[in-house]
């Protein structure tokens, strides 16, 4: 694994990249609403602000597409999907407490998972840059073409993936959240097991 050419700055980036993958994987996939995951989820939400604000001092390869460049010293595509999943990780924040309400009630559970798949996609992106047999297979796909290796068939293939396995993983979420909100819902509206029949009481 290429780890060379990675500044301080870099190497913080990178640290709290791995935590926020060990981290936000448990918030994922564990028991929601307890203590733990409350906490968990604010240690998540401070690893991913550090992740998140060490990457707009990386400009070592970025694509801008008006006009079209690529390279290091670039703000752009990877800048701009950061500055999205710091917007995702705030609404995740901010409904958090929030979620007795609808919108919040479904706003978090996507937002969270958003933020981990940008983390994921951006791990795969990485992947195939620092780990030299996958670097050289990328390479060996888009050589003789103006194509970079991340642009390879291989890592749109596993991006592909990736993005399908979340968007299934959001899709549950929604599925649990609704049929939550009903079971609660159902509660709410039963009367009284002591309770007299309405027409009894009219």
């Amino acid at each position: 694994m290429n780890m060379t050419n990675i500044s301080w700055i870099g190497w913080i980036h990178t640290v709290a990249s791995v935590v926020s993958l060990v981290v936000g994987a448990y918030v994922l996939f564990a028991v929601k609403g307890t203590h733990l995951h409350r906490r968990m989820g604010k240690i998540y939400f401070g690893v991913m602000l550090v992740t998140i604000f060490t990457v707009f001092f990386v400009y070592n390869f970025d694509i801008q597409f008006v006009p079209f460049k690529v390279g290091p010293g670039i703000f752009g595509l990877f800048h701009y999907q950061t500055v999205f999943t710091l917007v995702l990780l705030l609404v995740a924040l901010l409904s958090a407490p929030r979620q007795r309400h609808p919108f919040a009630a479904y706003a978090h559970p996507v937002a969270m998972t958003m933020t981990y798949y940008m983390l994921v996609a951006a791990l795969i992106n990485e992947i195939f840059v620092r780990v030299l047999p996958l670097r050289q297979i990328a390479a060996a796909q888009v050589a003789g073409t103006a194509t970079t290796a991340a642009q390879a068939p291989i890592v749109r293939f596993t991006q592909l993936g990736a993005r399908i396995v979340f968007l299934l993983l959001i899709a549950w979420f929604v599925v649990k959240v609704a049929r939550s909100r009903r079971a609660h819902g159902r509660v709410a509206t039963k009367p009284p097991a002591d309770s007299e029949p309405a027409s009894a009481i009219e």
